[in-house]
Parts: structure tokens; sequence; C-alpha cells
């Protein structure tokens, strides 16, 4: 009878609550996204126990059908505001964010494969990922600037992908999962090609890691 009562009660206050019906409230979302060079990141939600992807619709919508989802961002938004841009869509359409998890992109120094301060914030969460997802294999790309030889910048991003691969098996990783690329100077941010002039922030850009992870979604 009680709970008869209480079912009756919370309808009523839905027929008077305006003109937005009562609703269910979503369980808070787990959001992962992993920056990528020249695009929208990789966007995966986990809800109530299950991995979800999104689609990339041109370069500005990221969607997943199965959750009726379409997250829309401006052309050119900075990585700085990704995460505010799409948690505010989010919770308008009913998924708060619990946590919201940005990996970005790892730079080198010059000549080094040395883990810098900034990386080593990025791995750290890269290896609590591997750690929670251990079925997902992550691929990883690995890339240099264009100042020395094509030889020597694919010997070079080798030892910086060795460098990643020793640090997050110190971090607990299973590092079988892990699948390491050397792109040396063959994808540029901007064409450096020919000792052909860039300043240093373009160089910075080339002397990149990126991520992206392989889990099996919906």
């Amino acid at each position: 009878m009680l709970r008869f009562f209480l079912i009756a009660v919370f309808l009523s206050s839905c027929l008077f609550a305006g003109a937005h019906p009562c609703q269910l409230a979503e369980p808070p979302v787990t959001i992962l996204a992993i920056e990528r060079q020249g695009g929208l990141p990789q966007f995966l939600m986990e809800r109530m126990g299950s991995l979800h992807s999104f689609a990339h619709r041109g370069d500005s919508v990221l969607e997943n059908r199965s959750l009726g989802i379409a997250l829309r961002f401006p052309r050119g938004l900075r990585s700085d505001f990704f995460e505010s841009v799409a948690t505010q869509q989010l919770v308008e359409l009913g998924f708060p964010p619990r946590h919201f998890v940005f990996i970005r992109m790892v730079f080198f120094d010059y000549n080094s494969a040395l883990i810098r301060n900034d990386a080593s914030a990025e791995l750290d969460k890269l290896a609590e990922l591997m750690l929670s997802y251990p079925f997902a294999e992550v691929a990883c790309v690995v890339h240099t600037d264009s100042r020395g030889s094509s030889v020597y910048n694919k010997k070079l991003a080798g030892q910086r992908g060795a460098a990643l691969i020793d640090y997050l098996a110190k971090a607990g990783v299973n590092t079988q999962k892990l699948n390491a690329h050397t792109s040396g100077e063959d994808a540029l941010v901007r064409d450096c090609l020919n000792q052909q002039d860039c300043d240093e922030q373009i160089h910075q850009f080339n002397r990149r890691a990126e991520f992206v992870f392989q889990p099996m979604t919906r």
C-alpha cells in the first residue's frame, strides 16, 4: 500500500512539473578522449559496464547511433576547450560525466628520446586506462621532425617508442598490448622537408607520439 502511495505521489509531481515530463536520471558515465593530430579526438563512453565508441562525422561531429548521441564542435576547436564543450552537451542530453579522461599526445625534445614531465602525466593516464581494460590494445605512432636524415629519424623514432614502452612496463602495463609504429618524418604536421625553414613550434608538433585505443566497443 505504501509503495502504491509513493508511486502515485511521484506521478502526480510529474504531471505538475511543467513542460518537461519526469524521466529517470541516467547513471553517470565515464568519458575517454584521446587527442589526435588535426582532428577531433578519439571518443569513448563507458555506460553501465559497456564501452561505446563514437564515429567521426566530418571534422565537427562525434556520433553514437545506438545511444542516439551526436556531439557537435566548432571547426578548429582547440583541445584545451574540448572537455568543457563536450561535457556541456552530455549534461544537456542526460549523460552527466562522472569522470572525463583526456589523454593528450606526447611530445619530445629535439634529438632526444627522454620522457619529459608533461609526457609522463599523459602516460600515467594511458597506463591507468590499459590496466582498467587489459583486454584492449593500444596503437602508438611515433614521429620526429624533419631535421636529420630519414634513416636517422626512423632510428630516433624507434628509440622514442622503446622509451614509451619501458615507461608503461614500469607502470605495470602488459606491453604486449601496445603496438608501437615508427613513422619518423613520414607524417609531418607541416611540410618541413629538405631543410625548409620551419619555426621551433612546428618542429615541436612534429616530435610527437599519438595513441589509438582499440577495445571491443558498441
